[in-house]
């Protein structure tokens, strides 16, 4: 615990402390390195927007399950599988792992649709107490 004191104590005292300016400072980051980034949070964006398809379709058809959480996993492993320079193949399997994904866990998404709202208060109220 000492060791971690005395971590914030030097970065303290050497007044090299960040704030939230510093968090939005993207001028020290080389152009090469942004682009990396936004490549990573389009892609990352893409896949959780493949898996609310996912999830709308589990709602509609009543497509998710077990074998969409196989086809899951499978893509996972194929996409592992996969050498980095196909990178269109790896970004297809990528969506088709998460819009597997969202089809698996569909069923709980129905769930909080179909759930009655008038029994929330007491129900979090008793999830509240029960530890106490």
């Amino acid at each position: 615990m000492e060791t971690f004191a005395s971590f914030f104590d030097s970065q303290s005292a050497s007044g090299n402390r960040w704030n939230y300016n510093s968090l939005k400072n993207f001028r020290q980051i080389s152009p090469v390195v942004q682009t990396h980034l936004i490549q990573v949070y389009v892609s990352l964006c893409c896949a959780l927007m493949a898996s609310a398809v996912g999830a709308y379709l589990h709602i509609l058809w009543n497509i998710g399950g077990f074998l969409t959480t196989l086809a899951s996993v499978g893509s996972i492993i194929w996409l592992f599988s996969v050498p980095p320079y196909e990178e269109k193949k790896r970004v297809s399997l990528l969506m088709a792992a998460a819009l597997f994904q969202g089809a698996s866990i569909g069923p709980l998404i129905e769930l909080g649709i179909d759930f009655d709202p008038r029994y929330l208060s007491s129900i979090s109220l008793y999830g509240f107490c029960v530890p106490f």
